[in-house]
This record gives structure tokens, C-alpha cells and sequence, in this order.
């Protein structure tokens, strides 16, 4: 996917200059239940439906110093109780990782990690389904809006992130009482084309 260069409000969802950008469609898959981090999730998700959102719309972006990258799906109409709807980008730490269990011991995963109602994007670090450590790193920030059904979120960080040349997507359908290891989840790379 090309990141588009573009000057102006690239931090909002709905800024109109985002159709200036070339976009991807995304398919999501769960993780796989067997690679949740104990018993429990595995017995009490066993015959339950979870990571639910089947795929996302991504755009990519930079201004030369940040990259932006603005993702969209559709919401599931049910009210969220405990957990929020929430999205991540992700990128390799080492160039590669396995999307499918959000990493491992040997290859963590960065995530730029938005939440509906969280004031604050994360930057985290995942060694697999529910394995992560909060990283104060890099200036990650992040803004939603729910409109017509459909999320629209902009994640945005350094742009030397950018020069992984690729990122991947995970989306929480908080309504499913969907959270950590339990995501829709990309199971392949996207190509990250940067000038």
C-alpha cells in the first residue's frame, strides 16, 4: 500500500483529504483459541464466537514526520457493556513476526493500540494473545469516531516505523466482550510503501 504524502488535518478520522490516499481492504481471522495465554480463556471462549469483525479498510499517510494510518470497520450495533470496541496497528519489531498469535517471545510486535473511551493511544509490546507490556516509546496518538455504523479511527506515530515496510491490523468488538488475545486479527503483512 502507498503512504500518500499529505499535508493537513491528518490526525482526524474525518478530515475530507483522506480520499486523497490509496487504500487496502484487510481480512481479519481470530486468533487461533489454542494460542490464548491460559486454561481459562481457552475453556470459557470454547464455544463462544469471537473475533468477529471479518475485515478493515486501512489508509496510509505521512507528512514527512508522523505516519497515519486510518482504519475503518464495521460497528456491531449491540451496546458495549465491560470492554470497548478497540483497534491496533502492528508492525515487526525485527522485520517479521507472526501475526496470527500477535507475536511471540522471540519476534514481539509493536502496537499502536486505540480504545473508544481510553484518553490516550498505547504504544505496546505483544509476545503473543494477551502477552503485553505497555511502552512509553514513541509519541503514538490516536482518534475515533463512530459514524453510520462504522468505526473510523487515525493511529499515527514517528514515521521511521514506516521503514519496517509493513503493518498489520487487529480490531476488539467490545460488545463481544472481546480483549486482549481475543481479536480479529490480519494474517497477512500489508506493504508499507514509503518515499
Amino acid at each position: 500500500m502507498k503512504v500518500a504524502k499529505l499535508s493537513g488535518a491528518l490526525a482526524d478520522p474525518q478530515w475530507a483529504g483522506w480520499s486523497g490516499a490509496d487504500g487496502a481492504t484487510v481480512a481479519l481471522k481470530p486468533v487461533a483459541l489454542e494460542s490464548q495465554p491460559n486454561a481459562y480463556i481457552r475453556e470459557a471462549w470454547k464455544d463462544r464466537d469471537y473475533g468477529q469483525v471479518a475485515e478493515g479498510q486501512v489508509k496510509a499517510a505521512s507528512d514527512g514526520e508522523r505516519l497515519y494510518l486510518r482504519v475503518e470497520w464495521p460497528d456491531d450495533p449491540a451496546p458495549n457493556a465491560e470492554f470497548q470496541d478497540a483497534v491496533s496497528a502492528i508492525f515487526p519489531t525485527n522485520g517479521s513476526g507472526v501475526l496470527a498469535t500477535l507475536g511471540d517471545a522471540d519476534k514481539p510486535l509493536v502496537l499502536w493500540f486505540w480504545e473508544n473511551g481510553r484518553p490516550e493511544a498505547l504504544r505496546l509490546i505483544s509476545r503473543g494473545p494477551g502477552v503485553f507490556r505497555r511502552d512509553t516509546g514513541d509519541g503514538v496518538a490516536a482518534a475515533g469516531v463512530l459514524a453510520d455504523g462504522r468505526w473510523s479511527v487515525v493511529l499515527s506515530g514517528p514515521a521511521a516505523i514506516g521503514a519496517k515496510g509493513k503493518v498489520g491490523l487487529a480490531v476488539w468488538n467490545g460488545s463481544n466482550d472481546e480483549r486482549a488475545g481475543l481479536a480479529a486479527v490480519s494474517r497477512e503483512w500489508l506493504p508499507l510503501e514509503m518515499d
